[in-house]
């Protein structure tokens, strides 16, 4: 992938913008499902995803993002911080800016995340490519927030205490 673009971003994507933005927050409930999410969130400005669970810890063990889809987004698919017990299931995030499927903190816990497939993702700031797993040390600017995000890649997984089945990813810096 390195040379399929001459190490540049992939041709004729529009890879910065300002879009919608969902955030579940102070104890609300959400169920969503079969919905199209396109064009949404806001490039390098956090808590701004497309769909975002915020800080609702054990409150809403009934929350749902199902069978739905998310594309051209400008920054990530689905976030989950600071949330527990939520479920994300059977979408597709395509065409994302940014990790896709996103457990924030890694204090989150009890969450389901099943059968999602994230394809074609761009990583953001400089290309830190090079013949192995490792990178230079990349630090955060006013156009890269979170420097992780410059290996970005389908999944996020920042806690071994949720359940993670058959999903797949292609695109992203490891994929």
């Amino acid at each position: 992938l390195q040379g399929a673009y001459g190490g540049t971003h992939c041709p004729n994507t529009e890879l910065t913008g300002y879009g919608g933005h969902v955030r579940i927050q102070d104890g609300a409930t959400a169920h969503v499902e079969g919905v199209e999410l396109y064009r949404m969130g806001q490039t390098n400005v956090l808590g701004r995803y497309p769909m975002h669970f915020h800080l609702l810890g054990d409150s809403c063990p009934t929350c749902y993002f199902r069978d739905s889809s998310i594309h051209r987004s400008f920054y990530r698919c689905v976030s989950i911080h600071g949330t527990n017990q939520i479920v994300v299931a059977d979408n597709v995030g395509h065409d994302i800016v940014g990790y896709c499927y996103y457990l924030e903190d890694g204090i989150e816990e009890q969450n389901e995340i099943i059968g999602n497939l994230a394809s074609h993702v761009h990583w953001m700031g400089p290309q830190v490519w090079n013949s192995g797993q490792t990178i230079p040390t990349v630090s955060q600017s006013d156009t890269l927030t979170l420097p992780a995000d410059v290996t970005a890649s389908g999944f996020y997984i920042t806690n071994v205490h949720n359940k993670v089945v058959g999903n797949a990813a292609s695109g992203g810096w490891a994929g």
